[in-house]
């Protein structure tokens, strides 16, 4: 057990199963290299065998929130890295997992690291409801899809306003196709029904939350902006004073145009693309 004031950092190169740890003293002399399985148990041991004063820094990548809730449990100070700025991981020649959790850790000791902004726990529990909305949402939007491309492919065409309205159902139901064709017709009719009201069940849960969020129900009162457009704004941005200025909060959302200088000239650009896409999304 290792104990003191010693300051130690932590790097976590994370993956499905399990979990690559470098741990450097305040000099970057290592102090102990682990690979060990990705479950709570694991990562508190690791964790916990080193002496109160720790930093932990892990990757921004799929899966992290575990990882992440696990050491916000045990009351550890937690850096979340932002690896495509963080250029010394990012650009590194030789990628190995425990390189990758060296590197992790030694930024994190210097302060060269890019952090990622993580919400209060409640803010990503409504972040994981809007955003199931949108998945939800993808889903349907890729069965229409599917369906167009029956009737394309039968050489049907129809003139309906909205083919997934009433009447378009209805013809949906009756258009006579190859058996094959009818068969898939069906199935992604009975798919995009059990979609729908998937959607209705989640837009309704998320009306009641946006209810009983008085900020959400002011966003409300702005033209255009619905129960579901006020909670995604508020959870996309959550905490607004994390931004020094409206600038940087409008280039967060993605509204601001990209901009190449070169000498006296200066051109603007399509709206830039490295935002937030969801925010960007649902304000355009």
């Amino acid at each position: 057990m290792l104990r003191g004031k010693t300051m130690i950092y932590i790097g976590m190169d994370t993956h499905k199963y399990f979990i690559q740890g470098v741990a450097i003293d305040e000099k970057g002399r290592k102090v102990r290299e682990l690979k060990f399985k990705n479950r709570r148990e694991e990562i508190e041991r690791f964790v916990r065998s080193f002496g109160s004063e720790i930093k932990v820094a892990i990757e921004g990548t799929f899966g992290w929130q575990h990882v992440y809730e696990t050491l916000e449990s045990i009351k550890v100070e937690i850096t979340l890295v932002n690896v495509r700025r963080t250029k010394v991981i990012a650009e590194s020649k030789i990628k190995t997992d425990k390189l990758d959790a060296l590197a992790i850790a030694q930024c994190l000791r210097t302060g060269f690291i890019a952090e990622s902004y993580v919400p209060k726990p409640e803010i990503r529990r409504i972040r994981e409801i809007v955003r199931h909305r949108i998945s939800l949402k993808m889903e349907v939007k890729r069965i229409k899809n599917k369906i167009h491309a029956i009737l394309l492919k039968n050489g049907i065409k129809q003139g309906f306003t909205d083919l997934f309205g009433k009447r378009g159902i209805e013809f949906l139901l009756k258009v006579k196709l190859v058996e094959q064709d009818r068969y898939r017709l069906n199935s992604y009719l009975r798919i995009l029904n059990s979609l729908n009201k998937e959607v209705d069940e989640v837009t309704e849960r998320i009306n009641k939350i946006s209810k009983a969020d008085k900020d959400a129900m002011l966003l409300t009162t702005i033209p255009g902006i619905s129960y579901y457009s006020a909670l995604l704004i508020l959870a996309e941005i959550a905490d607004v004073k994390r931004f020094s200025s409206a600038d940087k909060l409008c280039s967060y959302a993605g509204l601001v145009p990209r901009v190449i200088q070169s000498g006296n000239h200066e051109y603007h650009g399509r709206l830039i693309k490295e935002c937030d896409q969801n925010l960007k999304w649902i304000l355009t």
